[in-house]
């Protein structure tokens, strides 16, 4: 009978987690080096979102309308 779970898997899932934490640590590293330039990114993140949402909006306005 074989394992659920294979070997191979099991070191693959570990390298991703640990990949994961070194770019999270790299990441929380970049952030603390470069506040203003993350909220400043943040912000436009939340503004492309704003923009997205607006013509999403427009255009199922437009759907609506020509029915």
């Amino acid at each position: 009978m074989e394992p659920l779970v294979k070997k191979s898997m099991d070191r693959t899932g570990i390298g991703m987690v640990v990949a994961g934490l070194v770019l999270a640590a790299i990441g929380i590293y970049g952030i603390m080096l470069l506040p203003s330039e993350v909220v400043a990114f943040l912000v436009g993140l939340v503004e492309i979102a704003v923009v997205i949402v607006g013509l999403g909006l427009i255009v199922i306005g437009a759907v609506m309308a020509k029915d």
